[in-house]
């Protein structure tokens, strides 16, 4: 269960990472921590947005 939550999470910052065909390990960390915190901050935002 746990793999699926985790591979749910990262799975937009993955997907831009490999579109980009990004490589190298610290590189595709930072462009990955980047693409899904404005993913999912985004999410939580219309959700609060949708709620209130």
């Amino acid at each position: 269960m746990r793999h699926i939550l985790e591979r749910t999470f990262l799975y937009p910052g993955d997907k831009i990472c490999d579109a980009c065909h990004v490589q190298a390990g610290d590189d595709r960390m930072m462009i990955r921590t980047l693409i899904n915190m404005l993913v999912w901050n985004f999410v939580a935002l219309l959700i609060v947005l949708v709620i209130y």
